[in-house]
């Protein structure tokens, strides 16, 4: 890491004046674009700019560090191969210790069905999927789901299986993304970041501690995403909701240490094994913004704010955690103390609470010469919208 040099809070002096490449956000997304910037046109000086004084330190600190590959989209799909690829050749791609570094762990995703209707959804979902390439994933009738994950109980009649996805250190890639450059310059501690635009194209980055011209920025910044985005007049299609968690140091027996990530069935509450003997719960949870203030703005259809409020405790719902349990032993019936219906669950417990991004439908759109709203109808519009 020793190549790249780390200014916190820099003073005007040893701030780059130029830069081919700005990047914003020093998260997983910023510190990957880093690394493919230097990996595809080595000479390239790039510029990576946080806000806080360490990197991963928003969103992803909040993040349950899962993924999976099946994701209804060709483009999405192309996008998890490769990144499963990197990931499964860590020490190939980001250098030797990489792979021990990242703690990858390929456990699957296990979707689970309680009804037919449940069950036919799932098999829909599974032939899409294998239709745009995706032949791995499974769907599993109740006999191959009992034989193969007896403990989740009989009341699964069906499920779809994403046999790769799994889980992993973010803050350890974040950190080798990074150490496996060696030309950039990472900037820590710098807030209110904007694009400066000229005659429609980007032509800098302007902050307090001073500018950087560049043609090129990459906005990496989660949940503020959308914030940078209109510093450079574009209005960024993105909602957010806030994702709750909680970490406990207990696991039923019944609950294997190397069983896969359980997705019960809407609101979709879910769970995976943790450390040695705890679990990490998570669930789309249904909130409202009453407490965020007007002017945060609201989206109803989509139930989320469209910028984020900081910090975001006021959205954490202390009864979250035994919600989550509840619902999960309803789904699984769990009774009398078993399986998730066990109150050493909610023992010694970590709540967490970040923000989970949507793309928003209603805000997708474009102001033109006229001031007018014309709406966009896909992600490739806002690119040819905006080349620069």
């Amino acid at each position: 890491m020793a190549a790249n040099k780390f200014v916190s809070n820099p003073s005007p002096n040893e701030m780059p004046h130029v830069a081919d490449v700005v990047i914003i956000g020093g998260g997983p997304a910023g510190t990957a674009a880093l690394w493919a910037i230097e990996r595809a046109a080595p000479g390239t000086k790039t510029v990576l700019i946080e806000k806080s004084d360490r990197l991963g330190a928003g969103s992803s600190l909040a993040s349950l560090e899962n993924f999976r590959t099946c994701w209804p989209a060709v483009c999405l799909a192309k996008q998890m191969r490769r990144s499963i690829e990197i990931l499964q050749n860590a020490d190939e791609y980001l250098g030797e210790g990489a792979s021990q570094s990242i703690a990858l762990k390929q456990r699957g995703y296990l979707f689970c069905a309680f009804n037919q209707t449940q069950a036919d959804t799932l098999k829909a979902d599974v032939c899409r999927l294998h239709e745009i390439g995706l032949s791995h994933i499974e769907f599993l009738e109740a006999d191959e789901v009992a034989y193969r994950f007896g403990w989740v109980g009989a009341q699964v009649v069906a499920a779809k299986y994403d046999p790769i996805a799994g889980w992993l250190d973010s803050n350890a890639l974040i950190y080798k993304f990074v150490q496996s450059t060696h030309k950039a310059q990472i900037l820590l501690g710098i807030q209110d970041v904007q694009i400066k635009v000229a005659q429609g194209r980007v032509v800098g980055v302007i902050t307090p501690n001073g500018v950087i011209a560049t043609s090129k920025v990459v906005i990496a910044t989660g949940a503020n995403a959308r914030t940078v985005g209109r510093t450079a007049g574009v209005e960024l299609p993105i909602v957010l909701r806030p994702r709750q968690s909680f970490t406990t140091g207990w696991r039923h027996e019944a609950f294997p240490e190397d069983g896969p990530m359980i997705i019960g069935a809407a609101p979709f509450p879910h769970v995976r094994p943790e450390a040695q003997t705890g679990a990490i719960f998570g669930w789309e949870y249904t909130w409202h913004n009453k407490n965020a203030g007007s002017e945060y703005g609201t989206n109803l259809a989509h139930d989320a704010i469209i910028d984020p409020l900081y910090p975001p405790a006021p959205f954490k719902d202390p009864r979250f955690p035994s919600m989550v349990l509840a619902l999960m032993a309803r789904q699984f019936s769990h009774e009398g103390g078993q399986g998730f219906n066990d109150s050493r669950y909610l023992r010694g417990i970590s709540h967490n609470i970040g923000y989970y991004i949507y793309r928003d439908e209603s805000a997708a759109y474009n102001t033109d010469i006229e001031g007018k709203k014309q709406t966009y109808i896909s992600e490739r519009s806002i690119i040819d919208a905006h080349p620069q």
